[in-house]
């Protein structure tokens, strides 16, 4: 599975109408393309953030579908983005979980060793997945990588924000133990208010 990320910044007070846009338009954009299999929405109200993920059976699906919607997404972002960053992933495990609403999404971004990546899915696979869902309110939790940059990703979602808040101690544990293990260099960490969530059966 391939994933495409979309970061963008702005005004905090013009990222309601780009959210709106973006929750009325593209489900039904993606949808219609070839290979795809789901998307999320998320935001940082207070901070003038937001990022989105589509998710595609293929590397070239996921290309096919950037080039079609492109200009459209570019146009869904006005006037709130003053900054887009458009990336590609590759899914090394996801345990995306059902659709929620008023949830928290919380990314960890690391970096690691290349010959380091075999063990890095595996560990997290048996040993970090397990422990981040026994956290009260987890929903859902993928890795994704980005091979040609040894750099990665961690996303987690929670089923309402009393969850959210109450879950970062115990994230932070399965977060430090997972490090310590794989040798990873954790150089980010963001939450997000869940805005929408597509899970195509």
């Amino acid at each position: 599975m391939y994933v495409r990320t979309v970061y963008a910044t702005g005004d905090p007070a013009l990222l309601e109408d780009s959210l709106d846009a973006l929750r009325g338009e593209s489900v039904e954009l993606l949808s219609a393309q070839p290979g795809y299999r789901g998307f999320g929405l998320f935001a940082n109200r207070q901070l003038g953030t937001l990022t989105m993920g589509s998710w595609w059976d293929t590397p070239e699906h996921e290309a096919g579908s950037n080039t079609a919607l492109a200009d459209r997404r570019d146009t869904l972002l006005v006037p709130f983005a003053a900054t887009v960053a458009v990336n590609q992933w590759e899914v090394l495990a996801a345990e995306p979980g059902p659709s929620v609403e008023n949830g928290g999404f919380r990314l960890t971004r690391f970096a690691y060793a290349p010959d380091a990546l075999d063990g890095l899915a595996e560990g997290f696979e048996q040993h970090s997945l397990p422990a981040i869902r026994e956290i009260d309110g987890y929903v859902g939790a993928a890795m994704l990588v980005d091979r040609r940059r040894s750099i990665g990703v961690v996303g987690a979602i929670f089923a309402d924000r009393g969850a959210f808040d109450a879950s970062r101690g115990p994230q932070a544990a399965v977060r430090a133990a997972a490090s310590r293990a794989s040798g990873t260099v954790i150089y980010g960490l963001e939450e997000f208010d869940v805005v929408t969530l597509d899970r195509p059966v």
